[in-house]
């Protein structure tokens, strides 16, 4: 199982009014949806979108409606933190905010402050550490408490916390000012204090004081969001024998896989090399296939600064899906040919940022049997057009089929 991840689904200018998917050069994936069952997968009924862990935890047959409130609790299983039945579970990301002026250190939460950056300048690990460790020192509380995580992502535990506050993804408020995009309802306020407080700490720490001096971002806020209570899974292995693993750089999404009873490695988000991470990624496929029953790879979509203008990610995105295509999904293919008991099935979702349309244009995914492979089509293109005609699949019950009559 192939998850391409937060593909934007909107056309681009710069590429002949076509989205990504349709100006990309694509074909391996291309040739697959000629050989194999190309249609649109989702979840009927679903007002959120379809991507990240939400489509992860539908993939894996489980009703997101009952079993996703949200990621946070799949970042604690990631981490190893332990959860009591009260606690509610943070994202809590270090995001970039500016003002006209500079970076905003003097103004309040609201219209003057703009989300400049929601990876906090491409932190690195080890300086969230001491950003981390600042905010709990001087953020005194006995009810929050925060545990690092990786780079810009880490975890907010509030003990007999409110679950209910209207939080936002960050990504959704790239670029724009973030006054419309802040919690909302009953225990708001305390969330804004915080970000608040974490603004005044974070303005004057050592690290950001040198990020500043090296011509970087600085990391000048943590953003909350995504919160849940504890969940508890049933496993997968209770509907069928399964083994299986999730290789993915994101620790919610792997914490998905751990709540269903998959094991979970990380790959590194970035890397100098895009073409070796790939595949390495389609290496690691093929030796976790000679002992389990499934491999999930999760292929996110690189996010972009919005300082970098519309044609530069574009380019961008087109450049990375050819990758994709090329490096991982061309080697996939060649091992379900080779295999017999070999099946590939690979899905692309949106970005949860998509400016340029209401909503989102419907993803395609494709199932190729390899040895058993079905008749070419000469008009299937992977792409969202060619989707568009094809009956909505239900990704709950999809996996059964991708899986239950192997």
């Amino acid at each position: 199982m192939v998850h391409i991840d937060g593909i934007p689904a909107h056309a681009f200018e710069e590429l002949g009014a076509c989205t990504v998917l349709q100006a990309a050069q694509t074909p391996q994936l291309d040739d697959l949806a000629r050989h194999g069952e190309l249609g649109r997968i989702g979840i009927p009924n679903e007002s959120r979108l379809f991507t990240g862990e939400l489509a992860f935890l539908s993939l894996l047959g489980y009703d997101s409606q009952k079993w996703f409130t949200g990621p946070g609790v799949f970042e604690s299983l990631n981490l190893e933190v332990t959860l009591d039945r009260n606690d509610v579970a943070y994202l809590c990301d270090f995001v970039t905010l500016r003002a006209e002026d500079g970076w905003g250190d003097s103004k309040k939460l609201g219209v003057s402050l703009v989300m400049d950056d929601i990876l906090g300048g491409g932190l690195d690990t080890e300086e969230a550490r001491e950003l981390i460790d600042a905010i709990n020192e001087q953020f005194v509380s006995e009810n929050i408490q925060f545990y690092i995580g990786e780079h810009d992502r880490h975890l907010m535990v509030w003990a007999g916390g409110y679950a209910k506050v209207g939080c936002r993804n960050p990504r959704e408020a790239l670029g724009q000012p973030i006054d419309g995009y802040l919690a909302t309802g009953d225990q708001s306020q305390v969330l804004r204090e915080l970000m608040e407080a974490s603004r005044m700490i974070l303005s004057h720490h050592l690290v950001n004081q040198e990020r500043i001096d090296a011509g970087l971002k600085p990391a000048n806020c943590l953003w909350p969001w995504g919160q849940t209570k504890p969940v508890d899974l049933p496993l997968l292995k209770e509907r069928w024998p399964l083994e299986g693993v999730v290789v993915s750089p994101s620790g919610p999404y792997r914490g998905v896989g751990i709540a269903s009873g998959l094991k979970a490695v990380k790959v590194e988000a970035v890397t100098e090399d895009r073409a070796e991470q790939l595949q390495k990624m389609a290496e690691m496929a093929a030796t976790i296939l000679e002992k389990q029953d499934l491999a999930c790879l999760h292929v996110p979509f690189p996010i972009l600064s919005s300082d970098q203008g519309q044609s530069t990610q574009a380019s961008a995105y087109v450049e990375n899906l050819q990758q994709i295509d090329g490096k991982l999904i061309g080697a996939l293919r060649q091992r379900c040919m080779e295999a017999s008991d070999t099946r590939l099935f690979i899905v692309a979702t949106p970005s949860a940022s998509n400016p340029q349309a209401s909503a989102p244009a419907p993803m395609p995914y494709v199932l190729y049997e390899g040895q058993s492979a079905g008749v070419e089509s000469s008009e299937a293109v992977f792409d969202e057009q060619a989707a568009f005609h094809r009956p909505l699949r239900n990704s709950a019950i999809f996996f059964e089929r991708f899986f239950g009559n192997a």
